[in-house]
């Protein structure tokens, strides 16, 4: 059941079924015409062979017995049989070419098979005749009477049988034809589909690897193409996976043992007094680091899930002091001093929440990099918001400009390693660019680049 519904078999069932029904559609419209031409062709070939019987006879040269009168006619390039009669005034038959199916001395209205319709016709002329036996044509003698030249019904059916038989030889031998099309068809369509199957299941298996070759410009290999880029994509994904769940484990892996060994001390009765607090201390700094990985965390899934966008006009400087009021705490803690340089209304589109966590990772990163200043200051150039989060602190190492994006990668100073990774996937979200280097008189320099909207009145 399942070879009938393979795409070689659908293939070959629709090409097939294009060629029969085009050659009947094709035979039954020819066949009308083909009847009509042939009955036309021996009309004209019984007028012609009858007037020259007739003109023979007029002639008076020989007797009829003697005159080598042609007993076939032209048809479609064959020589078909036909007869004679020549009758007087009175419609007797004078003679006969087929003497034993129309004696002579016999009047026509007297012969078993006529060969007349009774109709009214005039015998100065040509006359066409037809009926269910003999196809007449009729002229007139100049010495009197007229010459019948007929030819049998059964003889144009049998032409016409003949050129069935030819129109169903010609299906016969197109159907074998297009068979081999077909197959030839087939093999190339199917050859790289299965080779697609075969690839598909490999990626399938994470065998990423893998190539498809391109031998050709059609469609086939512009979906291999997408085959070898989805399968890059696939293997940079994966390995970006792999990664990430391998430094996740360590830095969850950290915190927790830490808190695990102090708590156990604790419950041991191994610290007491001032050594109890500095347990306790670090057991709840320990927490909080746990925390703020596992939130972290479950912003990058969320970002890299596929979602609905959902982007409003928000000013910027209003989203800055919320962002202030929760950095601030943290800023004071580190006696850290934050300058925002945003000119009023300055909106930017976007999602609140994402612009929000976007701020206070990088405001949070700078006041750990920092000495004692950070700066933040907007511009609007050519319809894009350009945001610079300026710090005096050491700057980036020629390490931390090629790492600082990746999963974990926290750098001289401890934190969770995630901040500039979901920074960098909000800015992605928001059709925006971002990049790190170091300004000119020392410190880091964080640049964003956002588009912008008209600053509203």
């Amino acid at each position: 059941m399942a070879k009938w519904k393979s795409i070689s078999t659908k293939i070959l069932i629709s090409y097939l079924s294009v060629v029969v029904f085009t050659f009947l559609v094709t035979a039954l419209a020819f066949y009308p015409i083909l009847v009509g031409v042939l009955e036309r062709r021996a009309e004209i070939s019984l007028e012609k062979q009858a007037w020259e019987i007739a003109y023979t006879l007029g002639s008076g040269a020989l007797p009829p017995e003697e005159i080598d009168t042609p007993s076939t006619i032209p048809l479609l390039g064959r020589a078909v049989e036909s007869g004679y009669l020549w009758i007087d005034l009175q419609d007797i038959i004078i003679f006969s070419s087929h003497s034993q199916h129309f004696p002579v001395g016999l009047a026509i209205d007297q012969l078993p098979e006529t060969l007349r319709e009774d109709r009214a016709f005039d015998r100065s002329q040509a006359n066409i005749f037809k009926n269910d036996h003999f196809l007449v044509a009729e002229v007139p003698v100049s010495i009197g009477g007229t010459v019948l030249t007929f030819l049998s019904i059964s003889t144009l059916q049998a032409m016409y049988r003949e050129t069935l038989l030819m129109i169903f030889g010609s299906l016969l031998a197109a159907l074998v034809m297009a068979l081999l099309i077909a197959f030839f068809l087939i093999s190339y369509l199917v050859k790289p589909l299965r080779s697609l199957e075969g690839y598909a299941r490999a990626v399938g298996n994470r065998q990423f690897d893998r190539r498809l070759e391109v031998n050709s410009y059609d469609e086939l290999a512009q979906l291999a193409i997408a085959f070898n880029e989805m399968a890059a994509r696939l293997k940079s994904y994966d390995e970006s996976r792999r990664r990430f769940f391998q430094n996740a484990s360590h830095e969850l892996k950290t915190p927790l043992m830490s808190i695990n060994g102090y708590a156990e001390g604790i419950r041991d009765g191994l610290f007491t007094g001032p050594a109890l607090d500095n347990a306790l201390d670090i057991i709840h700094k320990e927490s909080m680091r746990l925390r703020n990985v596992v939130e972290n965390m479950i912003d990058i899934t969320i970002l890299e899930q596929s979602h609905n966008h959902y982007f409003l006009p928000h000013d910027l400087s209003f989203i800055m002091k919320q962002v202030m009021e929760t950095v601030g705490g943290y800023a004071l803690e580190q006696d850290v001093r934050i300058e925002i340089e945003i000119p009023p209304r300055t909106w930017v589109i976007g999602d609140w929440d994402q612009l929000h966590s976007l701020f206070t990772n990088l405001l949070s990163n700078a006041i750990r990099h920092t000495t004692s200043k950070v700066t933040v200051h907007a511009v609007l150039i050519n319809g894009k918001n350009i945001i610079k989060v300026v710090d005096d602190g050491a700057g980036f190492t020629p390490e931390d400009l090629k790492h600082a994006f990746d999963y974990f990668y926290a750098g001289a100073k401890s934190g969770s390693g995630l901040g500039l990774t979901i920074v960098q996937k909000i800015v992605a979200e928001h059709a925006g660019s971002i990049r790190i280097f170091n300004a000119a008189q020392g410190g880091a320099v964080v640049e964003i680049i956002l588009p912008a909207i008209a600053r509203k009145r």
